[in-house]
């Protein structure tokens, strides 16, 4: 009797079962918790600033990984800074354990910039992430850096749209009195613009965040709330307070500007056109219906995306827009260190900063 009980726990109970019934339970707390997002942002916000002020000295620690730092000082061969070199500051996006720029920042590198690496709480509300950016570009500009370009990932354009256009921060005012470096261009890959529906289960990515940081002996339990309480999660949801705020703003006219988006559909526009073409010219009477056919697959494409972001949802007006094969991750970086696959998007990025310099 014993052994079969034994036998009906461990089926019943088995690691599979118990993972998937932990994801799942995870997703329905992550959608119960957004049913009232700017309320719930609010609650998590005063959380974590009630957690802030009884660790002081946790919180102390986990800041000194806060800001902006050279690229330089971790690689492998760390450089004195040369001012003679054109910078190019990096912004990650939400819960990136660090590993976004493997690929493009020793490439700007080995091409003559000095990179630097912007290091924030990345869950805490957007408007507190840019208003750290400021903070560290006026540290940046009396280490003598004049002029800067900024290339952001997903999150990261969000918060450096926000630098450059939030009268809170008032970034040409500080510029205009040479408090900041002067902002030549702003790349921005994977933006979600117009938001992402993922966000409300970036719970998953949090949980990525932290155990990648737990491995490599930087993290304790607090950090998850140091990191912010999942503010941010509520600014990417579509038609957010922060996202309708920032949309209404005008774009900086004085900073060159380029959105680069993922395609992980296996076809392009371009393919589409051809396979167009070919089958009107097999049944031109069919002409109408071809053409059907291919804006509805366009459509997908547009949907799809890179698989966190669409590609509507990248795009701005007036600003240019190119598409690169790749989805929100594989477009700007491998995934192991080995690997000498060139990201589709870095071609692109390093190709515009030469054409700004």
């Amino acid at each position: 009797m014993k052994k079969n009980r034994t036998k009906w726990l461990k089926k019943t109970f088995s690691p599979l079962k118990v993972t998937g019934l932990a994801l799942l339970l995870i997703a329905l707390w992550q959608v119960v918790g957004n049913m009232h997002s700017e309320n719930n942002k609010q609650l998590r916000h005063q959380v974590r600033q009630k957690i802030v002020a009884t660790f002081p000295e946790q919180a102390k620690v986990f800041s000194q990984n806060i800001g902006i730092f050279p690229y330089l000082e971790m690689a492998q061969d760390a450089r004195p800074i040369d001012l003679n070199r054109p910078s190019v500051v990096l912004v990650h996006g939400l819960d990136d354990p660090g590993k976004v720029w493997m690929n493009l920042a020793p490439a700007l590198d080995a091409l003559g910039y000095n990179v630097w690496l912007l290091n924030y709480p990345n869950d805490q509300p957007i408007t507190e992430s840019s208003l750290l950016f400021v903070r560290e570009l006026q540290d940046l500009r009396k280490r003598g850096v004049t002029t800067i370009n900024i290339v952001s990932h997903s999150m990261g354009g969000l918060i450096s749209r926000d630098l450059l256009t939030s009268p809170s921060v008032q970034y040409k005012e500080l510029q205009v009195e040479d408090r900041v470096p002067k902002t030549n261009t702003l790349i921005m890959v994977a933006p979600p613009n117009h938001g992402s529906q993922v966000a409300r289960l970036h719970l998953l990515g949090e949980i990525r965040d932290h155990f990648v940081r737990l491995m490599n002996g930087g993290a304790n339990w607090l950090d998850a709330f140091f990191d912010g309480a999942g503010e941010a999660q509520v600014d990417l949801l579509p038609d957010s307070v922060f996202l309708t705020e920032l949309n209404q703003r005008p774009l900086p006219k004085e900073v060159d500007l380029l959105i680069i988006a993922g395609i992980s559909s296996p076809w392009n526009k371009g393919d589409i056109t051809r396979m167009k073409n070919k089958i009107k010219k097999i049944v031109p009477e069919f002409g109408q219906q071809v053409d059907m056919i291919g804006e509805f697959m366009q459509s997908m494409i547009n949907g799809l995306g890179d698989g966190l972001v669409t590609v509507d949802s990248t795009r701005l007006q007036g600003i240019p827009h190119i598409t690169v094969k790749g989805t929100h991750l594989s477009m700007i970086r491998n995934i192991t260190t080995e690997s000498r696959r060139v990201p589709p998007a870095i071609p692109v990025i390093i190709k515009k900063l030469a054409e700004a310099q």
